[in-house]
């Protein structure tokens, strides 16, 4: 189980301050930015429960294949993939792929409650900042409202079953 040590309050924070900013996004009807914001938020919450969690993490195959074992220097979807792995958050998405290619359909992955696709086209979403990206993956794609309210969604979801593991974790403890 997880002690809160002094780099999971920072996270903490970090997730706090990338939150806020994502709200001063929201009233400036900056979507992009937004949703680089809670994207951001998202992958610091689950590099906080990586960090919980060392020990599971290790064994999984997407820790073992990293040359990096340092989790801070992971990014955003191999944080996903061990989150799936270790099923903190429900997803039928196959790993190693991502949602865009998964050939999952939107309303399919909705109708089961797959929050890892949601997540994983949060991340896409995110990685708008990339030029690149933007114009080889979502080339005339405008970022709207809806994606960030899709985003807010997203992430409180996520974090609503973080936390719940962690309330299992401590149950068990007791």
């Amino acid at each position: 189980m997880c002690l809160i040590e002094k780099d999971e309050k920072f996270l903490l924070s970090i997730i706090e301050s990338y939150q806020e900013e994502a709200e001063k996004c929201r009233g400036a009807n900056a979507y992009l930015a937004g949703c680089v914001m809670l994207g951001a938020a998202l992958e610091a919450s689950l590099l906080g429960m990586a960090k919980c969690y060392t020990e599971e993490v290790k064994k999984t195959k997407t820790y073992s294949s990293k040359k990096e074992p340092n989790l801070d220097k992971w990014n955003l979807i191999d944080h996903l993939k061990v989150a799936r792995k270790l099923d903190w958050i429900p997803s039928e998405l196959p790993l190693n792929k991502v949602a865009r290619e998964s050939g999952i359909d939107p309303d399919e992955a909705l109708k089961y409650g797959d929050l890892g696709y949601f997540a994983d086209v949060m991340r896409e979403i995110r990685d708008m900042l990339h030029p690149g990206r933007y114009l080889r993956i979502w080339s005339g794609v405008k970022v709207t409202k809806k994606f960030l309210e899709t985003s807010y969604e997203v992430v409180e979801l996520v974090q609503d079953f973080l936390l719940k593991k962690l309330e299992d974790s401590i149950r068990q403890e007791m």
